[in-house]
């Protein structure tokens, strides 16, 4: 057994999540775009501090007699050095690399900083100095008084506590200020969707606290346009509804009017056959006149038994119960020469030649359900044998070309009035003077089968412009 697909959220909860999550997404890569320049900043920032100290530092440096020295008063000394969060280092080596002064064993400047192209410019680098991760700024001057202006270098040092402290505050100040913006967005949207569906919650109520009874169209002035579509396509299904359960309604009401009647002349005949076998009964005379009202009862329960019939007939052909039949491959050919063979008792007993023609090569496939196929073409046989004198003829003829498959049923009886072929096909309409009994639903049931398969129906006259000739043309099947 499959799993059953999972049902969608609710519209609101997936417009929810259709806009809020791309504020998510914005929210998130937009801290990663904050923390990324907020770190550049403050690097930046203390980076320019830092070598502006060195730049300090190497002006206090001088050569006298040979020997490199840094004049720089403990004063100086004591405000590079005394920092509220990060410790500070500096030194200076000769032209020799020999340490001068300051904290000895400071990582020197990578290997690619040529001294001669890097003299006045600052180098940053990043290294491990006492066990701690330091900013490191150095710079190679040559000191006054060099009489071979052989650069030294200079170089201060800190731990980096400032900048990332800095850039925290950047980014939690960013965030926080974004978060708060997102929320308000986030507010809009979820009253932006919420008012945007207030016409689909109020067609919902609409509907709700409607009667079972009510068919009437919604109202679409009130509607935006995007719900408009969905307002028009329910009026087409409540219109189509409506036509529906109005002609189930006819049918019912039809069905009761032309019930009543032979009802009625059953109930009328066995009363009088009950009469007529209680004086019998009491004067012995003959039953014979007995005999004749029973066989008008059975008559007239016959008539009324074809009728249920047909009415059940006509129910299984309407489209919602074809729906449920199963659709199979039919030979229609075998299918109307069974149907055929059944009707030769009747058809020989009101003395009528009934015949049978195959015109197509093989079988003739049809898709369709066999039952109801059948069906169809019992009510065009009834109807023609019901309807062709006696020693009339009647002709079943299945045929198959120009890709469809044709099966006709010809008679040489009174023929149908040319304004009266289109209303035949109407339920319970008869034509008047045929002197037979009759509902009147044996073509409204063979069209109502014929369209179920998709096929057409046409009447017209027979051979010789003479009786009648019905003709189903259904879609061929490859065999």
């Amino acid at each position: 057994m499959s799993p059953s697909p999972r049902a969608p959220g609710t519209l609101r909860r997936q417009l929810l999540l259709l806009l809020l999550l791309p504020l998510a997404m914005v929210w998130l890569f937009s801290a990663i775009a904050v923390y990324w320049f907020a770190d550049s900043f403050a690097q930046l920032a203390y980076d320019r501090a830092l070598f502006d100290t060195t730049l300090d530092i190497s002006g206090q440096v001088r050569v006298n007699e040979g020997a490199v020295q840094v004049d720089l008063p403990r004063a100086a000394l004591n405000m590079i050095e005394n920092d509220e969060f990060d410790r500070v280092f500096y030194a200076v080596s000769g032209p020799r690399g020999e340490f001068v002064a300051g904290h000895r064993g400071l990582p020197l400047p990578p290997a690619d900083a040529a001294i001669g192209v890097s003299i006045g410019k600052p180098i940053l680098y990043d290294a491990d100095f006492r066990g701690a991760l330091v900013r490191v700024a150095a710079l190679y001057t040559v000191p006054q008084g060099a009489a071979d202006k052989t650069p030294v270098l200079v170089q201060v040092a800190e731990t980096v506590n400032k900048r990332n402290l800095l850039s925290r505050e950047i980014l939690v100040g960013t965030l926080a200020l974004e978060l708060l913006l997102i929320g308000l967005a986030a507010l809009v949207v979820w009253r932006g969707v919420k008012g945007g569906l207030r016409p689909l919650d109020a067609l919902s109520e609409e509907i709700r606290n409607r009667s079972h009874r009510d068919l009437s169209p919604l109202s679409e002035t009130q509607a935006p346009g995007e719900v408009r579509p969905l307002i028009h396509a329910m009026n087409d299904l409540l219109s189509r509804l409506s036509v529906a359960l109005s002609a189930q309604a006819r049918f019912i009401a039809d069905a009761a009017h032309q019930l009543r009647t032979p009802l009625a002349g059953i109930r009328t005949q066995t009363e009088l056959a009950l009469r007529e076998l209680d004086q019998a009964a009491q004067t012995g005379s003959s039953p014979d006149h007995v005999r004749r009202t029973l066989a008008q009862l059975d008559g007239a329960t016959e008539r009324t038994t074809h009728l249920v019939n047909q009415l059940l007939s006509l129910a299984r052909a309407e489209p919602d119960a074809m729906q449920s039949r199963r659709v199979a491959r039919v030979d229609l050919a075998a299918l109307a020469r069974e149907t055929a063979a059944a009707w030769v008792p009747r058809a020989v007993a009101r003395e009528i030649d009934l015949g049978f023609e195959v015109t197509a090569p093989g079988s003739v496939p049809v898709e369709g359900d066999a039952l109801m196929l059948g069906e169809l073409l019992a009510n065009l046989l009834d109807n023609a044998v019901r309807y062709t004198p006696r020693g009339g003829r009647v002709t079943v003829c299945v045929a198959a070309e120009d890709g469809a498959a044709r099966l006709s049923v010809e008679d040489d009886g009174p023929g149908i009035p040319e304004a009266e072929r289109e209303r035949v096909f109407e339920r319970f309409h008869r034509v008047l003077g045929s002197g037979e009994d009759g509902a009147g639903l044996g073509l409204a049931i063979v069209r109502e089968i014929a369209e179920a398969h998709g096929a057409r129906v046409s009447l017209g006259a027979g051979a010789g412009d003479a009786g009648t000739r019905i003709q189903v043309t259904f879609p061929l099947t490859a065999a």
